[in-house]
């Protein structure tokens, strides 16, 4: 099997952590490669594991002469299979490939809904571009079957392989300093919470600030460690700039891995901006069970395929500071249940989202596309 894996870019988000897991863990005899519209961390770490990797070179972020580019890396060396991650990739691919005859899996469901549209914004998932790019698809694959619901795409061609979490992250993360080297689960000064998540509008990290301080001013002496970067982090730095100042919140510098923050807390929370997204397969719920953390998060999207309610954490309404901190406070109160929950969300993890699960549904779909496309 010859595979190309054709990305918007290998920047540092969930889309790009899963695909360099596929990518690694493909069967040792396949030919894979990665072709990407824009670089970033993941290219150098996808070469660290012999994964050949091309990035286009593009003048903008909708240059034209992408097409031309796709057209003759295609051309020159033609895979068996390609499969797409990003509307632009899909986009750009899905007229190539039907030109070429090759088999096409859209990979660009990555959200439990489709999002709405801002005035002036290109969306990463934008409805009418996603349209194209579906059409010319030989299957669809979404790792939620919220995502497959919001877009209408029926089991014919729609395909669910949800995330797999990477177990040897674990082994070479120790907890981070910022949380004081240890898990400190019993003293009321040292409960940790976290949030780990790309600080745009999509993720609700105004309400987590919120809820964070109505406990400061309810007596509870706790720290809130929020980590990831975006378009939105200066902003929330002001908003909780109180907080930051008596310590309950903390902003550490984002890299490319924050386990070592989840590790030291004890609550991993994920809160959404429902009206503008929804979650899919959350990397960052299945990080936080794998952690042994109980999760509070909010409804809807994906976030019931992966969490439990009640078992593996908490699922509360979006946008509701007092029932987040509510649940935070329960979690607290209850040592044992807390880490009843924490366990059973690392044995859901284990069983349900592993990468060898992950790598196994995506192999199936690969073959299921080349065995129809040499029947046609």
């Amino acid at each position: 099997m010859r595979l190309m894996l054709l990305a918007d870019s290998l920047g540092n988000g969930g889309a790009e952590r899963q695909l360099a897991l596929l990518a690694a863990g493909l069967p040792a005899a396949w030919q894979r490669r990665v072709c990407a519209l824009g670089g970033g961390p993941f290219e150098s770490h996808l070469r660290a594991k012999g994964v050949p990797v091309e990035v286009l070179a593009r003048r903008s972020r909708l240059d034209p002469a992408l097409a031309a580019g796709l057209w003759r890396t295609l051309a020159a060396s033609p895979p068996d299979v390609v499969h797409s991650w990003g509307w632009m990739s899909t986009a750009l691919a899905g007229p190539l490939c039907r030109l070429m005859g090759l088999p096409l899996i859209d990979g660009t469901i990555r959200a439990g809904a489709v999002r709405r549209m801002r005035l002036g914004a290109v969306r990463p998932d934008h409805p009418r571009l996603g349209r194209i790019g579906m059409a010319c698809a030989t299957s669809i694959v979404a790792n939620s079957r919220a995502g497959l619901e919001a877009w209408g795409i029926g089991s014919k061609k729609g395909v669910v392989v949800h995330n797999g979490f990477d177990w040897s992250r674990l082994r070479s993360q120790p907890i981070a300093a910022e949380t004081g080297g240890r898990r400190r689960v019993e003293s009321e000064d040292g409960f940790t919470v976290v949030m780990t998540a790309r600080m745009t509008r999509d993720k609700d990290y105004s309400t987590v600030i919120d809820a964070a301080r109505l406990l400061r001013q309810a007596g509870r002496t706790w720290r809130f460690i929020l980590v990831g970067d975006g378009e939105e982090r200066s902003r929330l730095i002001r908003e909780a700039a109180d907080l930051v100042h008596e310590g309950a919140v903390e902003f550490p510098e984002p890299s490319l891995e924050v386990l070592g923050y989840v590790r030291g807390a004890d609550v991993g929370v994920l809160m959404t901006n429902v009206a503008l997204h929804q979650e899919g397969c959350s990397n960052t719920i299945m990080e936080y069970m794998a952690c042994g953390l109980p999760v509070v998060c909010s409804e809807g999207g994906g976030n019931r395929e992966v969490v439990v309610d009640g078992t593996t954490g908490l699922v509360i309404p979006p946008s509701d500071a007092r029932e987040l901190a509510a649940s935070l406070v329960f979690l607290h109160d209850n040592a044992s249940e807390r880490r009843a929950m924490g366990e059973a969300g690392r044995r859901r993890i284990e069983e349900s989202f592993s990468v060898e699960r992950m790598v196994a549904g995506f192999v199936r779909v690969y073959e299921n596309a080349l065995s129809a496309s040499r029947r046609d």
